[in-house]
């Protein structure tokens, strides 16, 4: 498990930020992610920066490049490399200021990607499946930013982490998706990938947004309401009292059990944080580990994350939350990032009540037009989860899902399926619906048992159970009841239960509904 730290308080924040950005006259001061190991984006414009003196002049030599720039009044220099090409064999990188030089060494030119979200992301590769064949890996090309989980009440300029090869001793550190994706990109492209893992376990969404981006979406303005009543409501005083009392009791609880041994050990209190600078809060995640980074200069991002925000309100906004990060990051990097996200495995926890709610915000974002200008996919794994596990342990196939994506769309293999049968449109006819799917030659099911999990919604408002069948790649669902204006829908429920639809590549179907 990663160590978490939090940002307790102002006092602390300032302490971090100013240590950040501390330099003596004529000293290279840059962020810890560029650093040995690291890797940068090739074929694109490629963002250095950090701080010295004001009106000091600051050079930068990588390969055949020579660069010069002059630190602005508030000590800040930015350098740009470009047009660089994919590297086999990492070089150094020297930075000047003054009298003072900093080497970057082991730098590498190849992809990189940004991989965020939750602990479905986060999840290790030590505690994903096939851990043997993770630690034995050795791919020197394959590098992970490995860190630890910051939040902050405004922007911080560092992101505090190391750039580590794939090796035994690091790979366990890895992101278990990201590693994945990494891999199948490695293996297709041939030419090294970077990742930047920036993904905290139990986390929503909402905090992994910009303060003005969450305050310019109308829509979503209970989200930044309810933070700041968090805030009108939050006393340090009434805190520490509470923790102090929770405290006392737990001593007492936790020397009996020392004593009994019987049950679970008490868990121990934590004091209250403040608002400003909690995880689930909007923009608390983004100050402290996306804002940092925010034109590092990568191809896009990958995303998994869902799971907390479907207990609520929120469910039904998760596609316009995803939108809203997708181009808040974008206008933070300047360019257009593509995103590839999971869709949510199937899980059975009924107190989710929202679950298949956020699963259909996922898939609907797909044709939404504000997004015509990002290439995005979504990666249906309603196939692979654990109905008693929220952390299925099969991230390898959530990662090459991802790639497929990616390897399509951004590097022009076009030979690839990218995704399984995903709804198109559908028409009724008498008593049957014919429903067309995009991604679907070669229709099937995995099981090859009859359809299951297809409904309509009969005249009553109840949705009905319905047969179907494949015919010319397209599904056709019949029943006494269809009407003119009948809807249909499937794998409506978080189990996926009888879903069994799949394409030639044997890629699942997204659940849908029909119903605007």
């Amino acid at each position: 498990n990663k160590n978490i730290t939090f940002m307790r308080s102002s006092s602390v924040l300032a302490a971090f930020s100013i240590a950040s950005l501390a330099t003596a006259a004529a000293e290279v001061s840059m962020p810890s992610f560029f650093s040995d190991g690291m890797v940068l984006q090739q074929k694109s414009t490629v963002l250095l920066w950090g701080w010295a003196d004001s009106g000091e002049k600051v050079s930068v030599q990588f390969l055949d490049q020579n660069t010069t720039a002059t630190t602005n009044t508030d000590g800040k220099w930015t350098i740009e490399l470009k047009g660089l090409k994919a590297s086999q064999q990492g070089a150094n990188l020297t930075v000047t200021v003054g009298n003072d030089t900093k080497i970057i060494k082991d730098v590498l030119v190849g992809e990189v990607w940004i991989a965020s979200g939750q602990s479905n992301m986060e999840w290790t590769t030590l505690k994903a499946k096939d851990v043997k064949t993770y630690s034995s890996a050795k791919d020197d090309l394959i590098r992970v930013y490995v860190s630890k989980n910051h939040t902050a009440a405004e922007e911080l300029k560092d992101f505090p982490g190391s750039w580590l090869s794939t090796k035994p001793g690091n790979t366990e550190k890895f992101t278990a998706v990201g590693y994945h994706f990494a891999h199948s990109l490695r293996k297709k492209l041939n030419v090294p990938v970077g990742i930047i893992e920036c993904a905290w376990g139990g986390k929503r969404i909402e905090p992994f947004i910009s303060d003005p981006a969450m305050k310019q979406a109308k829509d979503l303005d209970y989200l930044v309401k309810a933070k700041d009543e968090a805030i009108k409501k939050y006393s340090p005083e009434a805190a520490q009292k509470k923790f102090d009392k929770d405290m006392a009791s737990w001593t007492v609880k936790n020397e009996k059990w020392e004593q009994e041994k019987s049950g679970r050990r008490p868990r121990k209190p934590k004091l209250q944080e403040s608002p400003l600078v909690h995880p689930n809060l909007h923009s608390t995640i983004y100050n402290g580990m996306i804002a940092p980074i925010a034109g590092y200069s990568a191809k896009g991002i990958i995303w998994y994350q869902g799971e907390s925000n479907t207990r609520d309100r929120s469910a039904q906004d998760y596609g316009a939350l995803l939108k809203l990060l997708v181009k808040d990051w974008s206008n933070q990097w300047g360019s257009n990032l593509s995103c590839y996200y999971v869709q949510l495995a199937n899980y059975d926890d009924q107190t989710r009540k929202d679950w298949v709610v956020t699963q259909d915000e996922m898939r609907k974002l797909l044709d939404d037009p504000e997004m015509v200008d990002h290439n995005i996919g979504m990666a249906v794994i309603n196939d692979i989860g654990n109905l008693k596990d929220i952390h299925p342990r099969n991230k390898q196939d959530v990662g090459k899902r991802l790639a497929r994506w990616a390897l399509h769309q951004e590097y022009g293999i076009k030979d690839i399926v990218v995704s399984g049968p995903l709804y198109l449109k559908h028409e009724v006819k008498d008593t049957t619906i014919e429903i067309t799917f995009s991604h679907a030659k070669g229709l099937k099911t995995a099981d090859s048992e009859p359809l299951g999990a297809f409904e309509i919604l009969g005249a009553n408002g109840e949705w009905l159970p319905t047969a179907a069948e494949i015919k010319d790649d397209k599904v056709i669902i019949s029943h006494d009841q269809i009407t003119d204006s009948s809807q249909a829908r499937y794998a409506w429920h978080m189990t996926a239960k009888g879903a069994n639809l799949i394409n030639a590549e044997g890629l699942p179907t997204s659940c849908f509904t029909t119903v605007k």
